[in-house]
This record gives structure tokens, C-alpha cells and sequence, in this order.
């Protein structure tokens, strides 16, 4: 396994933690879920926080966007 799958398999474990306290959680705001998840997965809120939303070099197979033709929102 590289380095590079082993990053990809962290990041889609933390998203999924991420998601699931959010969900056990559900009054929690924000910054409460993502220093939960970073408190457990030993990372900075922040990078926790990338890792969610695919910025920069956490950005490993996003989710595929909705390509919507212009014309179909009127």
C-alpha cells in the first residue's frame, strides 16, 4: 500500500467520523463536531476541517458535482 493510499484511506475514515458524530450529534455546531473528530484521529481541527471540505492536497476523489446545463434552471 503507498503513502498515497494510505492518506486517501485516512481521509475518507475521517470524513466518515466526521459525519457520523455530526449525525450523533445533531444540536452540535461546527467547530464542536470537527474538534471532536480531531481529538480522536489525532489532527488540527483545521486539517480536519480540509479533509472535510477536499480543499488542496486533501482533495482525493471529491464528490462529483452536479454539471447542470444553464438552460435547465429556467
Amino acid at each position: 500500500m503507498t503513502r498515497k493510499d494510505r492518506l486517501t484511506e485516512r481521509n475518507n475514515k475521517v470524513r466518515k467520523l466526521f459525519y457520523d458524530v455530526q449525525k450523533k450529534n445533531p444540536k452540535w455546531r461546527i467547530d464542536a463536531v470537527l474538534d471532536e473528530v480531531a481529538e480522536k484521529v489525532f489532527l488540527a481541527p483545521r486539517t480536519v476541517d480540509a479533509i472535510i471540505s477536499y480543499e488542496g492536497i486533501y482533495n482525493d476523489n471529491p464528490p462529483q458535482a452536479s454539471k447542470q446545463n444553464q438552460l435547465s434552471i429556467f
